[in-house]
């Protein structure tokens, strides 16, 4: 008898044969018992887990002459015929290859005849989301009511390209990956019985590279078994899979963790002569980390390993001192070094250069050190006296408004001490349509130049005193940038005899207090609030109104929520952050908001 390959061999008969799919099997098994069988069946799933296979089992039990059984005897034709493809009422169609309206059309007409010896008529459609759109709709009529004797079994690997009206009409199955330790014991058990000898770590490097898959491990197994002859070694597994030599993983792991950049290039000239693949390299380097910073996280987390003991230890050893916030770092870019690899046209270059900057990486200083460092020296500044400056703050030569502070209470003659106000030197830049005085300026310009600014036109007797409010803070900012401050920060809180009564928050109070006596203040003040002779200063509650400044850093906030709406409801930045895996991280506006 010829060779039969190990996947065809020992592909499952029963239930009880298909390995980690109980959900599905169990269901199954339960409808069969309580006669409850629907006319159609989506088996949805990665390659190699068991769905054409429990199709098969399924249509097993259904046409067993003992059936409908969960336990179908295994010796009457239709069991005997259903797993070699040989029953006349069991029909396996591939829908890659029978997708057009024309076959489905066929399918129709062919299902309106009874069975011509078992049971029911079951169809096997593989692949089923390979059928066109036209097929799709030829069916849902039959679909949705076929014949009491047809029942409809789908398989297929993407079933969100199924259309939802198909989808409605059958029953759903989702086959899952199969667990490692899983298709391991399935392994060791073929194993024993082809009298084939592999290291148990040998047998979960072929789990490994199955990726969930029975079938694809079974290939692989094969592959080994064919290689490695009677004597089968880690070594020829991992050389049969193409895996790198786990002994150049560890030595490129312990040269990038002590930032020996010399012992990683080494290592990936080794790999590259050997004739690896950079990219698997890299994939590897990363399991290896994984499993590295779950070593060191806690003897919990080991449990969550899939290697054996001796590999658990000799990593503890390695990356004793690491902590698990390097290996992070250290993940994040081999994983961005192992995407610039599998794209690139010289991937050796890349991983080099990558490997080289990232081996001589200093670590980083834990946050709870630095803040003690810094803590450390604000207690020596402080302990020789120079906490004060220290602390930071706006430096006192540059506050413009100190000049004022130096002038008698009373009221200064009008010319003798404007020249000595800072408020004119500051104005004369906001004027950009004068043109500049002649050299050198006439007596007369000076005291033009040196005359406070006209008062401001007088309000309807009707106007609120929130009004009058505002034209006085309009007024104010026009006498220079050195207002700017008194005019942000001051709210109204009414008036108290011949007084205009305003507030100011505590950290603007010394530098709003040196404004108070300036007469062209104080005249502003008498032209908008009649009555009123002077203004006097408090400090103002949290609940006291709002100034300029802080209405115009709500809106400036409001404004910038607003923008960041638009931007992450915008269709082009959503393709975008997508496409490159971005993430907003602050909004500007290139436009500037008025002062209302």
């Amino acid at each position: 008898m010829s060779y039969q390959a190990i996947a065809r061999k020992w592909r499952p008969v029963t239930f009880e044969d298909i390995a980690g799919q109980t959900h599905v099997t169990q269901t199954l098994r339960n409808a069969l018992r309580l006669k409850r069988i629907h006319h159609a069946f989506l088996f949805t799933g990665a390659r190699g887990v068991g769905k054409t296979t429990a199709a098969r089992t399924f249509a097993r039990c259904l046409n067993c002459v003992n059936g409908p059984t969960p336990e179908p005897c295994g010796v009457c034709p239709s069991c005997l015929e259903v797993p070699q493809g040989l029953s006349p009422d069991v029909t396996e169609i591939d829908g890659a290859s029978n997708n057009s309206v024309d076959d489905v059309r066929e399918l129709r007409d062919a299902v309106r005849y009874l069975p011509s010896r078992d049971r029911y008529r079951i169809y096997i459609i593989d692949e089923v989301h390979m059928l066109s759109i036209g097929a799709f709709n030829a069916l849902l009529k039959t679909l949705e009511e076929p014949p009491a004797h047809v029942v409809f079994i789908f398989a297929t690997t993407e079933s969100q390209k199924i259309p939802d009206t198909i989808l409605s009409r059958v029953q759903r199955f989702d086959f899952k990956r199969i667990p490692e330790g899983v298709v391991v014991t399935r392994l060791s058990t073929i194993c024993a019985a082809e009298g084939v000898v592999i290291p148990e770590q040998g047998l979960r490097l072929i789990a490994r590279a199955g990726e969930g898959s029975m079938r694809d491990a079974q290939s692989l197994l094969d592959q080994v078994i064919a290689f490695g002859g009677d004597d089968i070694t880690l070594e020829s597994v991992a050389r049969t899979l193409g895996l790198v030599d786990r002994e150049l993983l560890y030595g490129f792991l312990e040269g990038l963790l002590r930032g020996e950049p010399e012992g990683c290039l080494d290592v990936i000239a080794q790999v590259y002569d050997y004739g690896y693949e950079l990219s698997q390299f890299t994939a590897e380097i990363l399991e290896l980390l994984r499993n590295a910073a779950l070593v060191v996280l806690s003897p919990s987390s080991r449990r969550h390993l899939d290697v054996a003991e001796e590999e658990q230890t000799r990593l503890g050893k390695i990356c004793a001192g690491v902590d698990v916030e390097t290996f992070s770092r250290y993940f994040q870019a081999m994983l961005s070094l192992h995407d610039e690899v599998s794209r690139a046209s010289r991937p050796r270059l890349v991983l080099e250069m990558g490997v080289a900057r990232l081996a001589i990486v200093r670590p980083l200083q834990p946050v709870d050190h630095l803040v003690s460092r810094l803590e450390e020296l604000e207690r020596r500044l402080r302990a020789t006296g120079g906490g004060t400056s220290a602390r930071g703050g706006p430096p006192r030569p540059f506050r413009p408004e100190e000049g004022d502070a130096s002038r008698p209470p009373t009221s200064p003659p009008p010319l003798a001490s404007a020249p000595t106000r800072p408020v004119e030197p500051e104005r004369a830049p906001s004027r950009p349509q004068r043109p500049p005085p002649p050299p050198p300026p006439s007596p007369a310009a000076a005291a033009v130049e040196a005359a406070p600014p006209p008062p401001p036109p007088p309000l309807p007797e009707a106007a609120s005193d929130d009004e009058r409010f505002r034209a006085l803070i309009k007024h104010v900012k026009s006498f220079g940038r050195a207002w700017d401050t008194f005019a942000e920060n001051i709210v109204l809180l009414g008036r108290e005899g011949v007084a205009l009564v305003i507030g100011v928050g505590t950290a603007f109070r010394e530098r709003v207090a040196t404004k108070l006596e300036a007469s062209e203040l104080k005249a502003a003040v008498a032209v908008l609030f009649p009555g009123l002779a002077r203004v006097e200063l408090r400090d103002r509650g949290e609940s006291e109104g709002r100034s300029l400044k802080e209405h115009r850093d709500e809106r400036r906030r409001t404004h910038l929520e607003d923008l960041r709406a638009q931007v992450d409801k915008d269709p082009m930045i959503q393709r975008v952050r997508d496409l490159l895996g971005a993430e907003i991280v602050q909004v500007h506006s290139l436009s500037t908001l008025e002062d209302e």
